[in-house]
């Protein structure tokens, strides 16, 4: 795998145009976040310095500190940092205080980006307010993932309603082959109610800014989440992020709900006891066909000096002939047509064909409003006392819904 990537590497690098080198020292600053991501975009650079004359700088900073690093940086306008990686998480916020460079007029030109090769839901994932502020820098649905040795044991087949998961889960608990299920329940458990809440036919708010947290659609995708803990390993109320995944790969579990993004560890051996024995599915259906789609995104800061040079090493690293070569060199994959599609990668990477989004589905990204950390933390504290049973679920969402109003006010006046 790795002879594959210098090879690819190479072959792009042999045909970028090195014209206009001179005595002076070009230079680009990168600001990344340790991640997969990160990984990948470093592991270009000496290519990219060699082909272009452009020294390229790269300070990390870890995703607790680093938003607000960035924003501080850019209303200082100094231009410190010239590309930058960030979270979906952070697009209104960023979009809010015009952080990042719109990229519309370098992407209808850029022939190497060919912002066709992705699905009209996936151009929509940098946009705020109809501006793209950042390339997809990783696309990850949330998908159903399973044990195939299990499931044939059983004779199970991956879930396509909510009511088959379950079922499947129930199943596979009694069975004494391993426990039944395993979502996040824990410190990040809004990844899993949001996705349940939309694809039970639910919203968290409505066009009005005024939250919509105790509906009987709501209520209803709250008592699943709640149900499905009793068929949940031990220690699974406390899981979230990498531990999920962890976990599911450690024990035996007989299915995940998870962002696809999170494959890549798969592939690693030491981290997977059982390799060859994990399968992936769309993930199953509610009453509303919906994707909650995350990933990084990275873009050009508002004050960067360097915004030519900085869309230059954008499209190279990012762009449709290098996609291949991101991907294998350990990166979460960017739902490129040209990616989700490839024979021989969904070979070897079988879940790719699940980040080619079906048009019928409705794309959900992180709530695009600028209070989401204060409307997040919320949330997360009064399901930490629904999933542990110390409040019942419709008195919980009601104190959910009086606690958001004035949150959301908030954000109305901003």
């Amino acid at each position: 795998m790795t002879a594959g990537v210098v090879i690819l590497t190479l072959s792009v690098v042999s045909g970028l145009s090195c014209s206009g080198r001179s005595d002076e020292v070009k230079s680009i600053s990168i600001f990344l976040m340790p991640s997969p991501a990160a990984r990948a975009i470093q592991s270009f650079i000496p290519a990219f310095e060699l082909a272009t004359g452009t020294k390229v700088h790269v300070t990390e900073t870890p995703w607790g500190n680093a938003h607000q690093k960035l924003l501080l940086a850019s209303q200082q306008g100094a231009g410190v940092y010239d590309v930058a990686q960030f979270d979906n998480y952070f697009l209104a916020t960023y979009g809010a205080a015009d952080v990042m460079t719109p990229l519309d007029d370098y992407l209808s030109d850029s022939v190497a980006y060919d912002i066709d090769d992705f699905s009209e839901g996936q151009k929509e994932y940098g946009k705020y307010k109809g501006k793209t502020l950042g390339l997809t820098l990783s696309t990850e649905p949330m998908i159903q993932w399973y044990r195939t040795d299990i499931y044939d044991k059983l004779g199970l087949k991956p879930a396509t309603t909510w009511e088959e998961y379950k079922a499947n889960a129930i199943a596979v608990q009694e069975s004494g082959l391993g426990d039944g299920v395993l979502l996040g329940w824990g410190p990040r458990v809004t990844w899993w109610w949001m996705t349940l809440v939309w694809s039970f036919g639910g919203h968290l708010y409505n066009d009005r800014l005024v939250p919509t947290l105790d509906t009987p659609e709501v209520v209803e995708a709250t008592t699943y989440l709640k149900e499905l803990t009793a068929y949940g390993p031990e220690g699974g109320l406390s899981t979230d992020g990498d531990g999920v995944t962890n976990k599911f790969l450690s024990q035996d579990i007989g299915s995940m709900i998870q962002y696809s993004g999170y494959y890549a560890m798969t592939l690693d051996a030491s981290n997977n006891r059982y390799a060859g024995l994990i399968g992936t599915a769309p993930m199953p259906m509610g009453s509303v066909d919906v994707t909650h789609l995350a990933g990084w995104n990275i873009g050009i800061p508002s004050d960067s000096k360097q915004k030519d040079l900085a869309w230059q090493f954008l499209e190279y690293v990012l762009g449709k002939e290098n996609a291949k070569a991101y991907l294998l060199s350990g990166a979460s994959a960017v739902g490129r047509i040209s990616i989700t599609e490839d024979p021989e990668l969904l070979t070897e990477q079988p879940y790719l064909r699940h980040l080619n989004i079906p048009k019928s589905s409705r794309i959900e990204p992180y709530p695009q409003i600028r209070v989401w950390p204060e409307f997040e933390k919320a949330i997360t504290d009064v399901l930490a006392r629904i999933l542990a049973g110390t409040v019942e679920v419709r008195e919980g969402l009601e104190t959910l819904q009086a606690n958001v109003i004035p949150i959301l006010a908030q954000e109305r006046q901003q």
